[in-house]
């Protein structure tokens, strides 16, 4: 699992490095945040989703659920940070929509260490992957609002390193958990399950789909699909 965290830490400073040359209103930003929203909904009805069900516990609707309530109440606090929606009152640090983003991001990395401690094969590397083409855009959208709101340079890289460690910090603390793997991997699909669904959403113009949309969708889908194999 550490080539696995190394990949998540890089991708979200490649993401937010990015900021610096990438419009966030671009047709090909968009696109591309299109695309990674269906590849991690795809990931979550192909892969996850079955898993959580196979075992026929019952309970572990409430914690999807639990964890779609989770990050509505993430989304609340980090006032759209996340989604380049944050405007600035001042040029002070935001701490309290980091923090909501940061615990957004320790959560979804919960998966990954049941995953690799069982080597499901099943899943190959969809999990993986589809986070770190959902973090990558979602790096550039933060970096670029926290820049958009005349945040120091020095301010903005700290914010985008602890981001980038939120998630592999997740992963190891889940996996110090064991004992509750279903309910963590409930949790998880269900705050992944709300950004996935969010993302596609807003994606577009208006919540409007056009044909390079359907294309960016339908692509990202098809990769999940392709995981199966």
């Amino acid at each position: 699992m550490n080539d696995a965290y190394l990949i998540l830490f890089f991708s979200v400073l490649l993401g937010g490095g990015a900021s610096w040359f990438i419009k966030t209103d671009s047709l090909a930003f968009r696109l591309s945040l299109a695309f990674s929203g269906a590849f991690l909904f795809g990931t979550l009805m192909l892969h996850l989703l079955p898993e959580l069900f196979e075992g026929n516990a019952h309970s572990i609707g409430v914690w999807v659920l639990l964890g779609f309530g989770v990050q509505l109440f993430l989304d609340f606090i980090s006032k759209g940070l996340e989604h380049g929606h944050y405007h600035a009152h001042g040029n002070k640090l935001p701490l309290l929509p980091l923090l909501g983003l940061f615990i957004h991001s320790f959560i979804e990395g919960m998966p990954l260490a049941e995953h690799a401690a069982h080597d499901h094969a099943h899943n190959g590397p969809g999990l993986l992957w589809s986070l770190v083409l959902h973090k990558m855009p979602i790096a550039l959208l933060v970096t670029s609002a926290l820049r958009n709101a005349k945040i120091s340079t020095p301010l903005v890289i700290t914010s985008l390193v602890l981001f980038a460690l939120s998630t592999p910090l997740g992963s190891l603390a889940a996996g110090t958990l064991t004992a509750y793997t279903l309910p963590i991997l409930g949790l998880a699909t269900g705050l992944l399950l709300h950004v996935s669904t969010t993302i596609l959403f807003e994606s577009s113009a208006n919540h409007q789909f056009n044909a390079y949309k359907l294309l960016a969708v339908g692509t990202g889908i098809g990769l999940s699909l392709l995981l199966l194999l």
